[in-house]
């Protein structure tokens, strides 16, 4: 059955076309409703059978959809609406694309402010960010380097870090385990994705050597307001303390084991930089004070002298890198950017805004999908894909190999965005053929189960329902695969 659209409300009345009492659809704001049975009215096309044959423990729905002609070629359940995990990093890209612009550059800047007497600054050094996501320690060696060609040697002032009113986000989501470094703060400065290596060396008396670092190519500056230490404990594995001046970690001595090391999330982002920066400059001969956050822009900026800048890659290669890599901090870095909206609840909203304008059913509480509280529908996640398919966003997406039998199935291009939470599976991006390309949006959840292993790491029974769903995903591609040939 096709449905073909004239206008963007086309997808209701499709839809509707094919049951609609059962669909009962939901308004554009509707933000957590209870998932709605699946009734066989609401099967439509070869992706029921599919559907049917895995038997997938959980609520399914998913939707296929023609960009050129607006036609619904296949659809199951596409009015349910799910949680849709990382596939909001799609809706996005797409948003920054729009907004931002493809060439558009984050940019962070060195200045000093006052005078140089004997290697002397008389005056405060000024390290300016716009929340530039691609900012990394070997940055702040390079401009450690360009203050040394200065001459300066000590510092009578302050370290300034200014964050020019980017919004400070402690953490994306407050449902994560504390030690979870893809739920990192957010701020106007952010170094290495705000993640701090934590790593560890058993000493011959049974202690352990513990640091905290920002580790660069060459330098690797260990964080003085950042602690750890080992607890003898049965549980948790990491506990966490914050304050404005430090963060305090604890871990499980039996968490251990082996020399080794692993990323921690970074709560005070701005802070984290000035004192890697700080160490840095130490290690080079160059003393600083410790430093000041400077919250909004520095009303004396302007008579400071710049003496080193950093431009990030242009906007479509940290998308493109952001949708490969699912980096969240960068989703909340973009879609905060082009809100310009003072908080992540208000620029969550500008994005359902725009996504529900380009079609989209529900609406998203953050950039990056961390959170489960988003509510988004495949036939709508479907549709944005359609109205997004000329503006660029299929050239950013992943691509994939679509295998049959364990063999690439030839001819075939597939881009797409995936989406993982525990007992959540997302899949949505185009299917193309000897150039004709399909949108389609897949969301899968076992939502009861979900809620029963909250606050787990790992839980029991994720990996292998995450599997089958991956498997549920591909086969429906397959299926759909004939809608081109």
């Amino acid at each position: 059955m096709e449905t073909t659209f004239t206008r963007r409300a086309a997808l209701g009345t499709a839809l509707a076309a094919v049951g609609s009492s059962a669909l009962g659809l939901a308004p554009l704001n509707s933000l957590r409703p209870t998932a709605r049975p699946d009734p066989s009215s609401e099967r439509v096309g070869g992706a029921a059978s599919v559907v049917r044959a895995f038997s997938l423990r959980g609520q399914v729905s998913c939707a296929l959809m023609d960009p050129e002609t607006g036609a619904v070629l296949d659809a199951y359940a596409p009015e349910m609406e799910l949680p849709p995990a990382s596939v909001t990093k799609a809706l996005t890209a797409a948003y920054g694309l729009q907004k931002l612009g493809r060439d558009f550059q984050f940019l962070t800047s060195l200045s000093l402010q006052g005078r140089v007497t004997n290697g002397t600054l008389l005056g405060d050094i000024i390290l300016t960010g716009s929340a530039d996501p691609t900012l990394h320690t070997d940055d702040l060696v390079n401009f450690a380097k360009a203050l040394q060609k200065t001459g300066v040697k000590a510092v009578k002032g302050r370290l300034l870090i200014v964050d020019n009113g980017f919004p400070y986000l402690r953490e994306i989501d407050n449902g994560q385990l504390p030690q979870a470094n893809y739920n990192p703060a957010i701020a106007g400065v952010n170094l290495n994705l705000n993640r701090v290596q934590f790593e560890w060396a058993r000493q011959a008396g049974g202690g352990y050597d513990l640091t905290m670092s920002a580790p660069g190519r060459i330098y690797r500056p260990k964080i003085p307001s950042i602690g750890m230490r080992v607890e003898e404990r049965n549980g948790p594995s990491y506990g966490y303390q914050h304050t404005p001046e430090r963060e305090q970690w604890s871990v499980q001595r039996s968490a251990l084991g082996k020399d080794a090391g692993r990323w921690l999330p970074a709560r005070n982002p701005r802070r984290y930089a000035g004192e890697a920066f700080q160490v840095i400059c130490a290690e080079m001969g160059i003393e600083l004070p410790s430093p000041t956050i400077v919250q909004g822009q520095h009303p004396e900026a302007v008579l400071a002298v710049t003496i080193a800048q950093k431009k990030s890659p242009p906007y479509h290669e940290i998308a493109k890198s952001m949708l490969k890599l699912s980096t969240n901090l960068t989703a909340e870095v973009i879609g905060l950017t082009a809100s310009r909206a003072p908080n992540l609840r208000q620029s969550a909203e500008a994005l359902s805004q725009f996504a529900q304008a380009h079609g989209m059913r529900g609406a998203v509480v953050d950039h990056s999908g961390l959170s489960d509280q988003s509510r988004l529908t495949a036939g709508g996640l479907a549709m944005f894909m359609a109205w997004q398919h000329r503006n660029g966003l299929a050239d950013l997406l992943k691509p994939k190999i679509l295998r049959h039998k364990g063999k690439p199935m030839a001819g075939v291009d597939l881009r797409v965005k995936t989406g993982t939470l525990n007992f959540v599976s997302s899949l949505s991006g185009y299917l193309t053929y000897q150039g004709k390309s399909l949108g389609f949006a897949i969301l899968t959840a076992d939502l009861a189960q979900r809620e029963k292993v909250k606050g787990r790491e790992n839980p029991p029974g994720v990996k292998g329902w995450e599997a089958r769903s991956r498997s549920l995903q591909y086969a429906l591609l397959r299926e759909w695969l004939g809608h081109l040939r």
